[in-house]
């Protein structure tokens, strides 16, 4: 038996020619694991960008004919490596302005949350004030006769004190009014804080929304160089920073701004002399908290690149799990994972210790401050010109102007880790695809049109000294069933990737009728695209869900065609061994189906959608005989109808019922074209040489062809 593996570029789910419209689910690119191209390492590792950067410009120098396609190709490639750098150079305020640009949508939500923090920071700012006054009240001695400036506040201390009074009113109402006061404070708090946390949530929705939107518009040139696990942590923990650093940071913040305003208002207001002892505080913290903010930022940034490597490690190995343990590698695995967990570790012991000494070097200011004001203000009690009340309200409002300070300090390094944070999430957002998947005509069908290559030179943009393909020509007509076959890596499966402008070819033109593909709109052209791939990656859900993705609804609804394509495909003997029929859950990416199995899902797909052309990139090498011989009664239907199908096959069962074989040699030439039984009659043509150095026997065949082939569509012209 022929069996070539081949590697792919990309995987495509092979049951929905429609899933285009959303190009490469995360869930999808999970696949590509198994391809043989550059690792996500070099998206964050200098040396290698700059390694292949040089390789690339050999290969131009090489290559004058091509010199500034590939020029291209390397600007290009060079943005696709740096994806995510660990550190930046710019302030970052840049993505500051783009953080509060995020929360537009939001702003009537904020603005309430901001009128509740101004009157729940106005209730916590009184406390100081009251406290002072009682303080004064209960002392028994007072200095009615001084000339100062507080004389006017100790005649009304007095007055209070002989009529029994606070500020004017009875102990019963000022107590009863100040408990009011402490309520509205409370329910503004809480309203405060419900606004923010639904605002977030709302943030973090749209935010990883959009995100997702931008990854699944992204062409498969960036999705071979970056992994599946750094888009989930760019999706999960890095828009969680996000969108908390424009809600509940933002929050923290303005009532930082609102305490350190107010109080040190009313320290102005209590002692000038004291405020001033004060302000020296401020040069200190304000030098500190720039110079922690800017390390922050790029530590946050450090550290959301490490977890988002581990990420990829974890998810890799996860999904190797059967692999690994195959193959005796779970102490390698392990290893592997440590060093990644050991990169998080350092990462945030850096941080730790950034921040350790930050706040220990501000708390130390801060108590130096108060020991400056406490020593001052018991000098101006003993002179009489402050009250035992006054110093306790100013400490106290000292006390919240400090922790405002250090509010502040806060709320500037959670900006930058904020910051650091959206530069990878908008990184992704700003991203724009080499190959845009709306722009462009509709198709409107592809029926009765033919498919041309012409002079088309292909290399995949992660390898560009592997030419793939040098002017190759070729012609499909409307209603054939053609087989490209030829040895590993002579880029038959790359055939199916143009045609589905996964990627676009180096040189030449792909013409569907008199059409370029690139003129097409991408969404539109594969929605009447049908492919099935060898390994069918299914969604974790019900057979008749995964039969049915993404169908239009005027087609699923006829249950006669669902009956009839699942006929068509074979299922209906492996469905009748499941209790519960269609409805059998497959597991994630159809684990608990065999090979066989997910591949007729994948063809009773295709064949309930019906399309005009049908790409089958060995879809049917894990097919039992019986299998095989009825799908290919299908595709005969099928020419007869005049839709068009493409098959890339190494087994000689499958080969035998094409209309016509194309032969490709490892150069990415076509080296021979015909029919099937013109070519295995002749011993020595490329076909029978290719079926002899696989170890496959065509002898036997020829002589039982004719018996064994069904009837054959009408001849078509072959010339290549």
């Amino acid at each position: 038996m022929l069996r070539l593996v081949r590697v792919h570029p990309i995987l495509k789910p092979s049951y929905t020619r429609s899933f285009h419209r959303y190009q490469h689910p995360l869930k999808a690119i999970q696949l590509i694991q198994t391809k043989n191209i550059i690792n996500l390492h070099a998206s964050f590792n200098r040396s290698v960008s700059k390694s292949m950067i040089l390789q690339q410009t050999r290969f131009n120098s090489t290559n004058e004919s091509s010199k500034g396609i590939n020029t291209k190709l390397t600007e290009t490639q060079q943005k696709l490596e740096k994806l995510s750098s660990e550190e930046s150079t710019n302030t970052g305020f840049k993505d500051v302005k783009r953080l509060f640009t995020l929360a537009k949508p939001e702003t009537a939500y904020i603005v309430l949350a901001l009128v509740l923090i101004l009157i729940s920071s106005t209730v916590s700012m009184v406390v100081p004030s009251v406290i002072g006054k009682l303080l004064d009240l209960s002392s028994n001695t007072s200095n009615d006769d001084t000339g100062d400036a507080k004389s006017k506040e100790k005649v009304d201390n007095k007055e209070d004190r002989d009529n029994n009074t606070i500020y004017g009113f009875t102990h019963t109402q000022f107590f009863a009014g100040l408990g009011i006061v402490f309520v509205i404070g409370a329910i503004a708090n809480t309203g405060r804080i419900v606004i923010l946390k639904v605002t977030g949530e709302k943030l973090v929705a749209r935010l990883r929304t959009r995100t997702m939107k931008a990854a699944l518009d992204q062409d498969a040139t960036f999705l071979d160089s970056n992994r599946v696990g750094d888009l989930i942590s760019r999706l999960s923990s890095d828009a969680s920073i996000v969108a908390k650093s424009v809600t509940m940071n933002v929050s923290d913040g303005t009532r930082a701004i609102l305490q350190g305003f107010v109080g040190f208002s009313m320290m102005s207001y209590i002692s000038f002399k004291l405020t001033s002892v004060m302000v020296l505080l401020i040069p200190p913290l304000g030098i500190m908290a720039l110079v922690y903010g800017k390390k922050i930022r790029n530590l946050s940034r450090q550290l959301q690149t490490a977890v988002g490597g581990l990420t990829k490690v974890a998810e890799e190995q996860l999904n190797a799990t059967k692999t690994i343990q195959a193959y005796g590698g779970e102490k390698k695995e392990i290893r592997r994972y440590a060093s990644e967990v050991r990169d998080v570790f350092d990462v945030g012991l850096k941080e730790a210790i950034t921040s350790g000494i930050f706040f220990g070097s501000t708390g130390l200011v801060g108590n130096a401050a108060l020991l400056s004001l406490l020593l001052v203000g018991t000098n101006m009690i003993s002179s009489g010109s402050l009250t035992v009340g006054d110093l306790s309200s100013f400490m106290m409002y000292a006390v919240y102007t400090g922790s405002s300070l250090f509010g502040l300090s806060s709320f500037y390094s959670e900006l930058m880790k904020g910051a650091g944070a959206a530069a990878r999430v908008f990184e992704l957002d700003d991203r724009k695809p080499l190959i845009k998947p709306t722009i462009g005509k509709d198709p409107v069908t592809l029926k009765g049109k033919a498919i041309i290559f012409q002079d088309v030179s292909f290399h995949y943009p992660t390898r560009p000294n592997h030419r793939v393909f040098n002017k190759i020509s070729f012609k499909i007509e409307p209603g054939e069933h053609i087989c490209f076959v030829g040895p590993s890596g002579s880029g038959k499966s790359t055939v199916s990737q143009l045609l589905l402008r996964y990627y676009d070819a180096t040189e030449g033109n792909i013409l569907i009728g008199e059409d370029n593909i690139k003129s097409l709109s991408l969404r539109k052209y594969r929605k009447l695209l049908g492919v099935v791939q060898q390994e069918p990656m299914l969604f974790n859900g019900t057979i008749i869900d995964n039969i049915l993705y993404n169908v239009p609804d005027e087609i699923a609804s006829q249950k006669n065609k669902v009956d009839l394509a699942i006929k068509k495909s074979n299922c209906t003997k492996f469905l009748a061994n499941f209790p519960d029929g269609l409805n059998t859950i497959v597991g994630p990416r159809g684990t608990q189906l065999s090979g066989g199995q997910k591949q007729r899902i994948a063809i009773a797909r295709s064949f309930l959608l019906d399309p005009s052309i049908l790409l089958l990139d060995e879809a049917t090498s894990a097919l039992d005989t019986q299998s095989e011989d009825i799908i290919a009664m299908t595709l005969k239907k099928r020419e007869a109808e005049g839709l068009t199908t493409i098959s890339i096959a190494h087994r000689l069962s499958t080969i035998k019922y094409s209309s016509r074989v194309v032969v490709l040699n490892k150069n990415g030439s076509v080296v021979e074209t015909g029919k099937f039984t013109e070519l295995i009659a002749n011993p020595t043509s490329e076909l029978n040489l290719l079926l002899s150095k696989e170890g496959q026997e065509p002898a036997y065949v020829a002589a039982d062809v004719a018996a064994e082939t069904p009837a054959e569509a009408p001849s078509t012209d072959n010339t290549p």
